[in-house]
């Protein structure tokens, strides 16, 4: 009987083995499709995109990965992180165009090896160019354009890097808002034009292993070009900036210290032939991490120097309490921060295209910063949350009016200018993510502020703020609806009266400029026809409201941008 059982058993043994290999050659095929390699982008995911058109546009020179890196203060691991562990084609190209009449293309160039470097070469391009009826009744040609072209490389050194980028930007812009029939001329010509070349270089780590001492050095520099209409005052500016920075961090065990310190330096040519400013600052920061506790505490110390004042001292204290309560549900924290932002002309373009020609403001604006909250994630991390409280000081705020001149036939916009003085600000915060299925994404933000200020200008800032999102991230097709609110916002309006000739004119009379409450409805699809060939479409203000991001500036009304996009 044994026998027999043995036989039988060492006859049933292939069969087994087969069935095995049959199951598993099932299992892989099934597999297979599901660890393909992903399309990947020729650029890190973060890259510009300006094919999205909506009223906040970031005008920001070159947001890549790369960037990132030549930063005074790198926060994310070194490019070689994303080159040795990705993939990509090496060419990606975006082109678009849209009604109102706009256009918009991004195209990017890359090579690397992982053992000796990467190069880089990128052109972006946004444009607007059809009319929007302004506040005066008159539609003007409503002229935005963006363009931006550029170069960058590293070079491996082991664990270290050396990075450069080189780059141009030219913005353009009409003040359509400004545009009156009245036969005085205004102030300034009917175009903005700003150009920007700016080169940057480092050598240093990623400041992501810091069991060994990491350090970055950094030299960048920038030459700024007002090249405007000039109207009444045919005047051109220049403006050139240098900033030299570096760090140095390490951990032991788990103590942390780091060290920054960064020296920049303005000057004006032209019409800006009298404006210079230096400021230097330096950084100490001691971290502590053990247990449940995320310790990180320091200050910030600046010494700005403005061409006519005296220089000033700012010391901006830093804290970071992340509290680890062995749940998911709630992590308290408690963090304060703040900065020193300059305001050259070259920033201010950059805040108010808009603004009446070459000018600076006399002292720089410092933020100081806390929040109070607490964040975590619910129902098996599907649903995070993230709640908090924040208090501000902002010393010399920018505060921006317009000033109007009334002729007796018309009155109209003629300038945008600006004043400074502190803001007080607190705020109710509110932030949920929401993920009920693995490709579907819900996102509710809220916002809310209320605002001390020591000045009789207004703001222009919202009390309120909201942001829905939805989202489906699909293999062939991805889609989305966003859905963004705003309070009402004013701004302070000064309007000269007519005087005759030979009598002094009255003094301005006070008004104020308010941008209704508004909701940017908008939606986006993405369709990916082959692995480097899809079609995409966006479209914004679905509800066709007044939107303004600059007070007398309208908006596009329903508009939309649909396109290509390849990769190869």
């Amino acid at each position: 009987m044994k026998r027999i059982f043995h036989t039988i058993l060492f006859a049933a043994l292939p069969m087994l083995a087969a069935a095995q290999v049959d199951k598993s050659v099932e299992v892989s095929k099934e597999y297979v499709p599901a660890v393909a390699a992903a399309a990947k982008l020729p650029v890190a995911p973060d890259m510009t995109d300006t094919v999205r058109l909506r009223p906040d546009i970031d005008y920001s020179i070159t947001p890549l990965s790369i960037s990132t890196n030549l930063a005074s203060k790198p926060i994310r691991p070194a490019t070689v992180t994303y080159w040795e562990f990705n993939r990509p084609e090496p060419f990606y190209l975006k082109l678009g165009a849209g009604w109102p009449l706009n256009s918009a293309a991004d195209f990017y160039a890359s090579t690397q090896n992982p053992g000796t470097g990467y190069l880089l070469g990128y052109i972006n391009h946004e444009g607007r160019y059809a009319g929007v009826r302004n506040d005066f009744g008159l539609a003007d040609d409503a002229l935005r354009m963006i363009n931006r072209a550029g170069i960058a490389a590293g070079k491996y050194f082991g664990r270290h890097m050396l990075e450069g980028e080189f780059g141009y930007e030219n913005r353009l812009y009409r003040r359509y808002g400004q545009y009156t029939m009245d036969p005085m001329p205004a102030s300034f010509g009917p175009k903005a034009q700003y150009g920007e070349f700016d080169v940057k270089v480092r050598v240093g780590d990623d400041f992501t292993d810091l069991s060994r001492w990491n350090f970055n050095l950094g030299l960048r520099g920038a030459l700024f070009l007002d090249h405007s209409d000039g109207g009444r005052t045919a005047v051109g500016a220049r403006q050139t900036h240098l900033g030299v920075d570096g760090a140095l961090a390490r951990r032991f065990g788990s103590h942390m210290f780091r060290l920054d310190v960064m020296y920049e330096h303005g000057a004006g040519a032209k019409s800006l032939s009298d404006y210079y400013e230096d400021i230097f600052s330096g950084g100490l920061r001691y971290g502590l991490r053990g247990g449940r506790l995320r310790l990180e505490l320091g200050a910030d110390y600046y010494y700005d120097k403005i061409v006519g004042r005296d220089g000033r001292h700012y010391v901006v204290p830093a804290l970071l309490v992340h509290l680890d309560l062995g749940t998911e549900a709630f992590r308290p924290y408690l963090e304060a921060d703040g900065s020193l932002r300059d305001n050259s002309l070259r920033t201010l373009t950059r805040l108010n295209p808009y603004l009446a020609g070459p000018q600076w403001g006399d002292k720089s604006t410092v933020s100081y910063d806390a929040r109070l909250g607490a964040s975590g994630s619910l129902a098996g991390s599907k649903l995070v949350y993230r709640l908090f409280a924040s208090a501000g000081i902002r010393e010399n705020r920018l505060f921006w009016y317009g000033v109007r001149h009334d002729t007796g036939l018309t009155t109209a916009l003629d300038v945008f200018s600006f004043a400074q003085g502190r803001q007080r600000v607190a705020s109710l915060n509110g932030e949920l993510e929401y993920k009920p299925a693995g490709r579907f994404h819900l996102m509710l933000g809220l916002h809310g502020y209320l605002y001390d200020d020591d000045t009789v200008y207004a703001c222009g800032l919202p009390a309120f703020e909201g942001r829905f999102a939805a989202r489906y991230n699909g293999r062939k097709v991805s889609f989305g609806v966003t859905a963004d609110v705003q309070s009402v916002r004013h701004w302070t309006v000064f309007v000269y009266p007519a005087s005759a000739s030979g009598i002094a004119p009255a003094p301005p009379r006070t008004e104020s400029f308010a941008a209704p409450f508004s909701v940017d409805v908008g939606a986006d699809i993405d369709w990916r026809i082959t692995q480097g060939f899809s079609l995409f479409a966006e479209a914004h203000n679905l509800a066709d409201m007044k939107l303004y991001r600059y007070a007398y500036y309208p908006e596009y009304g329903i508009n939309f941008t649909a396109g290509v996009k390849f990769v190869f």
